[in-house]
């Protein structure tokens, strides 16, 4: 018999659903009524795995309605870059982007790192911090939390250029998607020295998981952008 939590299966089901296109943007989800039935557990075991992807921008609630699926297969799978690579987000710039790796360590999963990872609290990661520069200007800090056991080998190198290049062209890895989240948020003592700022000043937060083309999450990343040297650029398209 299977030790996977039950809400572990019903998360997986459905997210396996809308990655193969069987459930589509806009549809929308079972409810957990329907899915306590089918699964024969608790309405609060089915809200657990609800949440989860919820959390992970797979489906969205709208109030008095329902839960919908958010992801969209066919335009994903036509993008050739459907994530957030800072390299690439800055080709084209007149001034180069210098990289500094100021750690490189292996850890453990904490909660929230876990949840992210799809791993268990406690499991072994490598860890991450990087500093991105222009023109000796600090644009960006990052921390990124890599599952240990989908790595053979990694090396302190790697994160000096681009980390998604590296996946997809040395490790031949299929990225689908990337869900992220962008915020504003005042920044701390440390992250305000490296980025030339004053604590407690306004900085841009993203933080975004990126998954391969079978649905595991790869990478989990925290960054915190100077606003006054970084913008977002977007083509939103119906």
């Amino acid at each position: 018999m299977s030790n996977i939590p039950i809400y572990q299966v019903i998360e997986k089901d459905l997210r396996v659903a809308i990655l193969d296109g069987k459930l589509k943007q806009g549809d929308l989800v079972p409810s957990e009524t329907e899915l306590s039935a089918k699964y024969k557990v608790s309405r609060m075991t089915v809200r657990q795995a609800i949440n989860n992807l919820l959390i992970d921008g797979y489906i969205y609630r709208h109030k008095g309605r329902g839960t919908f699926v958010t992801f969209n297969k066919k335009e994903m799978d036509k993008q050739d870059k459907p994530f957030f690579s800072f390299t690439n987000e800055m080709k084209g710039i007149d001034s180069p982007i210098t990289t500094t790796v100021l750690e490189f360590a292996e850890s453990t999963a904490d909660e929230v790192i876990a949840k992210r990872l799809q791993l268990k609290v406690g499991d072994p990661i490598f860890y991450v911090e990087r500093l991105r520069q222009s023109n000796n200007t600090p644009v960006a800090y990052e921390r990124v939390y890599l599952p240990k056991n989908m790595y053979h080998e990694l090396e302190e190198r790697v994160f000096v250029d681009s980390f998604h290049d590296y996946v997809q062209e040395e490790l031949h890895w299929k990225i689908r998607n990337c869900v992220r989240a962008i915020e504003a948020r005042s920044v701390t003592k440390r992250i305000a020295e490296l980025l030339h700022q004053r604590e407690g000043e306004p900085s841009l937060y993203m933080s975004s998981v990126t998954y391969l083309e079978n649905g595991r999450a790869f990478v989990y990343t925290r960054c915190y952008f100077h606003g006054e040297h970084f913008r977002f650029i977007h083509n939103f398209e119906r």
